[in-house]
């Protein structure tokens, strides 16, 4: 049995704005463990430990999880009704919005990479790292900020 439209509608506010808190929050979180990554925790030798490993498996799902929130609006697990619902024009232009963002984040990481890699060595875990990390900062970010207008 399908909710009433009112009901339906207080679901979708719900979960717009249960998903704005958390893009917020992860996002602050997201960035502390890559400044801490980057200044504390960064790999300096050539050798992958294990430890290593299951740092790069986190920081994948952690970004997976991230993108798959910005991607559905929160709405992944929830009816075909309700995702239609959070599917909306401004929903697509907000998401749109921050894919191009993050777009622009990775290409400057890139851009400036290139131009350090003439004058030191850089690591492609570092790079790759760096740019995937700057994409999905700026996506969550993005988003965050529409949502929150």
């Amino acid at each position: 049995m399908l909710p009433k439209n009112e009901d339906l509608y207080d679901l979708v506010s719900r979960i717009e704005g249960r998903t704005t808190r958390i893009l917020a929050g992860s996002g602050i979180m997201f960035l502390a463990w890559q400044v801490a990554y980057f200044t504390l925790f960064s790999p300096g030798g050539s050798a992958l430990r294990r430890v290593d490993i299951v740092t790069s498996i986190g920081f994948i799902a952690w970004c997976g999880a991230l993108l798959m929130l910005l991607a559905t609006g929160g709405g992944a697990f929830r009816g075909r009704e309700v995702r239609e619902i959070l599917d909306d024009e401004r929903a697509r232009s907000q998401r749109a919005q921050a894919y191009q963002n993050a777009f622009w984040a990775m290409m400057l990481v890139s851009l400036a990479a290139y131009v350090a890699a003439h004058f030191t060595a850089i690591h492609g875990i570092l790079l790759a790292h760096a740019s995937l990390s700057a994409g999905v900062l700026v996506a969550v970010a993005t988003l965050a900020y529409l949502n929150r207008r």
